[in-house]
């Protein structure tokens, strides 16, 4: 198992930068605001829609930045199933969104196999 300098750095940019602006937006929160943020993420519906698809790409990029095929594949097919049940929920509302969600969805599969 070797890790390269090249993809720890892209790793670290690709899913620290979002996760430390998340963590700083949280804070700026109302004590009600937190609530209603943790209940909405804690729903049925964003666990399996944005908790897959968050879960399936940072296994996915642990697993080829550790050259660990079985965790990339592991991560890439929760990834798939995260992006798919989203897909089919913003479907219910508006289907441009859809199409963009699995268009993105592929993007970051590709994404994964490449970087």
């Amino acid at each position: 198992m070797s890790v390269d300098t090249d993809r720890l750095i892209s790793f670290f940019i690709l899913w620290g930068t979002p996760a430390v602006f998340s963590i700083g937006e949280y804070f700026k929160l109302s004590k009600t605001e937190k609530k209603e943020a943790i209940r909405d993420l804690t729903s049925v519906k964003s666990i399996v829609t944005t908790g897959f698809i968050l879960t399936g790409g940072v296994m996915a990029s642990l697993g080829r930045l550790s050259s660990l095929l079985p965790l990339h594949v592991i991560g890439t097919f929760i990834l798939v199933i995260g992006g798919v049940v989203g897909a089919i929920e913003a479907w219910k509302i508006e289907r441009k969104r859809s199409i963009v969600i699995l268009v993105l969805i592929v993007s970051m599969i590709a994404l994964t196999f490449i970087i």
